[in-house]
């Protein structure tokens, strides 16, 4: 099970790439992917994952230093395509909420679910 801190609201969430059942933030670009990987049960245990919760509620967005980000985006390339996935996934998402947006949605009784 994978434990993860919501890089933009603070709450603790389960998996890194998830939505935020919160805040619905997903990350999107390389540093926010980067972001949610290290703010996780991989790298930290539950106490720091709260802390760093806690400061990102406070409005003390975390930072990377410049060796680790390098590493866990190394990690992120070298996993056969994870970051090209993860980003293009993001992208869909944004396209079909933007698309479903513009629809008018047709109202069906509550027990019809085609």
């Amino acid at each position: 099970m994978t434990m993860a801190v919501c890089f933009n609201c603070g709450v603790i969430k389960f998996g890194a790439f998830v939505p935020c059942p919160e805040c619905q933030g997903v990350p999107r670009t390389e540093d926010e992917l980067v972001l949610a990987l290290a703010m996780t049960d991989h790298y930290f245990d539950q106490p720091t994952l709260e802390q760093m919760g806690a400061a990102v509620r406070d409005g003390h967005p975390p930072h990377l230093a410049p060796p680790t980000r390098a590493m866990l985006l190394e990690a992120l390339h070298s996993n056969s395509g994870l970051l090209k996935t993860l980003i293009g996934l993001s992208q869909a998402q944004d396209t079909e909420a933007s698309s479903s947006e513009s629809r008018v949605p047709t109202k069906k009784p509550w027990w019809k679910f085609w």
